[in-house]
């Protein structure tokens, strides 16, 4: 497996796009680079929850999974977001299981590892405050770069803010179409108002569209 890198939680946000869709915002310990993870509102709402910043006395199938863990011996070891198919995030739950050895009272370790949605993924790390990786593969499929606080152009980090504000609220309103017909330039702008508005889910279609480009 590619080399592996540490990720904390930046924060989740409503989609500007969907309804009911949030986007969970996943960035490397340095912050230069984010990564924008599209979820639904169940899993927002359970990983808000254990992050503690909801009403703590509800309580989520994540937490049946923590107090059953607990109470078999299983511990979360780490996540790993592996995988990035068509927009799609795949992830693995590594778990370690502690289990008595009668003759000599010894202690027996196994590790097994699991899929699991990454939103389903993070919730669970969140609860065993375990650490969550991804792959440099993945940064580079997926991540947006900064420097400064403005997201930079892979190839000549550079960054655009010629674009006025009302331009990316425009944007909102445009097809794949029209999104596929826009300059680099205008793009490399609009990304950039994007990042500073919160608008990940719009700043991770653009990236997609950039990408397809190189």
């Amino acid at each position: 497996m590619d080399q592996l890198i540490r990720l904390t939680i930046r924060g989740i946000s409503l989609s500007q796009i969907q309804s009911g869709i949030y986007v969970l915002l996943l960035e490397e310990e340095s912050g230069r680079i984010k990564l924008p993870i599209i979820i639904e509102s169940s899993q927002a709402q359970s990983i808000a929850s254990a992050l503690g910043k909801k009403d703590p006395s509800r309580s989520f199938t994540h937490d049946l999974f923590l107090s059953f863990a607990k109470k078999f011996h299983i511990r979360l070891k780490a996540i790993v977001i592996y995988k990035l198919v068509n927009g799609i995030f795949f992830s693995s739950i590594l778990l370690e299981e502690e289990s008595d050895i009668e003759e000599g009272k010894k202690i027996e370790k196994k590790e097994h590892k699991i899929d699991s949605k990454t939103s389903d993924a993070v919730a669970l790390a969140v609860r065993f405050q375990a650490p969550i990786y991804t792959t440099r593969e993945i940064f580079d499929k997926a991540g947006i770069y900064f420097e400064n606080g403005f997201p930079l152009d892979k190839e000549n980090e550079t960054s655009d803010t010629g674009i006025e504000q009302n331009n990316l609220l425009f944007f909102k309103k445009k097809s794949k179409h029209d999104l596929e017909n826009m300059t680099e330039k205008d793009l490399n702008a609009l990304l950039n108002h994007a990042v500073i508005n919160e608008c990940y889910e719009l700043a991770a279609q653009i990236k997609k569209e950039l990408d397809r480009r190189e």
